[in-house]
């Protein structure tokens, strides 16, 4: 039966019945973009953005909505009013049926399951690029070129059967396969595209590239274009979370030499394609923090807006001890700063921040630095201080400084080495200075000899 076939007086709106959610919870993603064969009537579609489409005028002028709880799916469906139903099963296959009623009356409605379409957010990009998940941007432009040159209008004109992930083989359409793989690379080539995609899937780059186009934003994002925007973008401004701070001791001779220093720290990471798993790779993963979603909003009937809602998150986090190569350059001091883009914490749908690491030198038995000088103590004896001597100093580096003096040397008098310092940070061929200070040993007592060569010398 069709919806709505009571007939009633002429402006006067059927009663909307109990309020339904403003979204689509994630337990119905199966349910979008699905056509169903309604009440042995006519043909049905969910859209993937909350539209109901059905062959009556008032869905046809685009006042027909659709939204979902856990368990419930709920249809505005314009003069026919709120209706209500609930799957059969959680998936969309042939022998699942929604069954529910029109609140208003109570009269019973069911449909069956048609198809779903192939859509985009489906897609699992690295598969597409026949690669995994832990790839770097060198394999990944790598095999866009591959695929990008046996799918291209040139060489693939219609149809051409592909190899599934599963070892089935399909025929697919040459330009489908090819903006798939456009489509793929322009996300997983991004790193901060990529972080999106793998932390929330598609819809999260989606909603990144809409949040950064609301900002504005000047040039042209071939990216944007696939997905019907237009204009450019900062990017990824719009979800990008907080940096971390952490502070990392170096030696002196890390500053001197330069090097490369693992630092291991522990932060939160999403399980890529562990929602609903537990098993395998999953079994370590446990709930993510909420997640802050674009939904849609029914202001007043026939006019929808977009807020943000902070919903549960579907995906699972984990904690993580990850390693960081940490690059010291020659001439660093304390309170240089290494950034570590996209290593903060992650949260689903969210471009990490950075990890800014401080580095703090470490306490150093012989040397103190002082800018790009370098300032260390030197104990003479009395007898060196009176007649000179020639020491030798081990550097940083491992080679042996001379210093040395033939005239007096007073207590806390210094000597300047000049280039035997710190190496500038930038300019490493250019050195600070090593600056000795003195100070003198004193006998503890003179034997009776001593006293009277001390005194016939002065």
């Amino acid at each position: 039966r069709r919806p709505g076939r009571r007939r009633r007086p002429r402006g006067r709106r059927a009663p909307r019945g109990p309020s339904a959610p403003s979204g689509i919870h994630d337990n119905f993603d199966w349910l979008k973009a699905t056509s169903w064969h309604w009440n042995a009537w006519r043909d049905v579609r969910f859209g993937a953005d909350g539209r109901f489409e059905a062959p009556t005028p008032d869905c046809q002028q685009g006042q027909c909505k659709w939204s979902a709880d856990e368990s419930t799916i709920y249809i505005r469906w314009g003069q026919a009013g709120l209706h209500k139903l609930r799957p059969t099963k959680m998936e969309a296959a042939a022998d699942t049926r929604l069954k529910g009623k029109r609140v208003q009356d109570g009269e019973k409605c069911s449909a069956t399951f048609l198809s779903k379409e192939e859509r985009d957010e489906d897609l699992d990009l690295y598969e597409v690029l026949g690669l995994d998940d832990e790839v770097d941007q060198k394999e990944i432009k790598k095999a866009y070129r591959k695929l990008s040159l046996r799918y291209h209008p040139d060489k693939c004109k219609k149809e051409v059967e592909v190899t599934k992930a599963d070892g089935t083989t399909t025929t697919e359409d040459c330009a489908k396969l090819m903006n798939r793989v456009t489509l793929a690379y322009e996300v997983l080539g991004d790193e901060d595209k990529r972080i999106l995609y793998d932390t929330g899937g598609l819809e999260s780059v989606k909603e990144g590239v809409e949040e950064d186009e609301g900002r504005g934003g000047g040039g042209m994002d071939p990216f944007s274009m696939l997905f019907g925007g237009g204009g450019g973008r900062p990017r990824g401004g719009g979800k990008r979370g907080p940096d971390a701070r952490v502070e990392l001791a170096v030696s002196l001779e890390d500053m001197y030499l330069g090097n490369v220093v693992d630092a291991a720290i522990t932060r939160r990471v999403v399980c890529r394609k562990c929602a609903g798993r537990s098993d395998g790779k999953c079994a370590g993963c446990g709930r993510c923090p909420n997640e802050v979603r674009m939904v849609q909003r029914e202001m007043r009937p026939g006019m929808i807006v977009q807020q943000q809602e902070e919903v549960h998150s579907k995906e699972k986090c984990k904690n993580e001890e990850t390693i960081l190569k940490a690059h010291v350059e020659r001439g660093m001091g304390t309170g240089a700063e290494l950034s570590f883009p996209r290593m903060s914490e992650q949260r689903p749908g969210q471009i990490p921040g950075n990890v800014v690491m401080t580095l703090k030198q470490k306490a150093h038995p012989r040397f103190k630095r002082s800018g790009d000088d370098l300032h260390a103590d030197m104990v003479l004896t009395l007898k060196e201080a009176l007649l000179g001597f020639s020491r030798g100093v081990e550097h940083l580096d491992g080679r042996t400084v001379t210093v040395a003096q033939t005239k007096i040397t007073k207590p806390g008098e210094t000597k300047r080495l000049k280039g035997e310092g710190m190496p500038h940070h930038n300019f490493p061929s250019e050195f600070g200075d090593l600056v000795v200070k003195f100070q003198i040993k004193m006998p503890a007592q003179l034997s009776g000899a001593q006293r009277e060569a001390v005194e016939s010398l002065f």
